[in-house]
């Protein structure tokens, strides 16, 4: 089954980004992906995350593809109008790409190319009533397709509002699934209660899957920079705490790990693996939370 069968199945899934190649060489990219080859459900191939410059998302899941795994190829908003958006898509379907994932696109100034131009013609809630729009056999502007795509399309969920934040996010869900969304995925989770209450309000809407990212921490640097420049994800001072305190560090992201995978299948759908620099080591924590 590919990754969408299995969500639909009701399988609890496993994914993991990553990033294509700066340059043309894959040698590195393939690497990474064979250490998770048949222990994951799919790969995540980001579309220059961090407004970092890289190969394209589609050359690059392309490249998956045809080596054999199952992929979800992300498109982000921020670099390119809606033509160009529009273009892509029919490009990576007639290249046999059938999942993606649609997102905003970090801030460009965070990246390293600072001084570039952001775009941002239409955002992700724009370009998934696009997509539909397209899988219907029409253009933004109403021109018919000669031919229309046919994909199955994701898109992100903020878990970390409340109130009446929350209830508008909840809105922005449902007319994302009317819209054609078949999956969901929030940002990572460390507060289990608080997202379990989350994902209940999304069960009293609707049965579409929800996932979570899941951030591999490697110490108390990379938690303290989460929570001063990644939006809507907090890291506990527990957690931080803990990694102060643990003579190894990794055994202790291992059990920090592995405790948030085993409360989120009892919460949502699947987890995102997100390594930050942990690529060579996926081996180590799939093998010790049982993947």
């Amino acid at each position: 089954m590919n990754i969408i069968e299995k969500l639909k199945s009701g399988k609890f899934v496993y994914l993991s980004e990553i990033n294509p190649p700066k340059g043309t060489d894959f040698t590195e990219f393939h690497s990474i992906a064979g250490l998770v080859r048949n222990r994951v459900d799919a790969l995540y191939v980001t579309d220059m995350q961090g407004a970092v410059m890289r190969m394209g998302s589609i050359a690059a899941s392309c490249e998956l593809i045809a080596n054999g795994y199952d992929v979800l190829c992300n498109f982000s908003c921020r670099d390119r109008n809606v033509l160009a958006l529009q273009g892509e898509l029919l490009g990576a379907v007639s290249l046999g790409i059938k999942n993606i994932y649609i997102t905003d696109g970090e801030d460009i100034t965070s990246g390293d190319h600072p001084k570039g131009k952001e775009v941002y013609e239409t955002g992700s809630d724009g370009l998934v009533a696009i997509a539909k729009k397209m899988q219907d056999g029409f253009d933004f502007t109403g021109n018919k397709l000669t031919g229309a795509p046919s994909f199955h399309m994701g898109t992100s969920l903020n878990s970390s509002f409340t109130g009446d934040a929350m209830d508008a996010e909840l809105r922005r869900m449902d007319e994302a699934v009317n819209g054609g969304v078949d999956y969901f995925i929030t940002p990572a989770v460390f507060d289990l209660e608080r997202y379990g209450k989350f994902v209940k309000k999304v069960r009293d809407h609707s049965n579409i899957p929800v996932l979570s990212e899941l951030i591999l921490l490697k110490s108390v640097a990379t938690a303290r920079f989460i929570n001063k420049h990644v939006a809507n994800i907090n890291v506990p001072e527990l957690i931080i705490e803990r990694l102060q305190r643990a003579g190894d560090k990794q055994l202790e992201s291992i059990a920090i790990t592995s405790e948030i995978i085993s409360g989120l299948r009892e919460i949502c759908q699947g987890v995102v693996i997100i390594p930050l620099g942990w690529e060579m080591k996926l081996p180590v924590f799939l093998e010790a939370i049982g993947i």
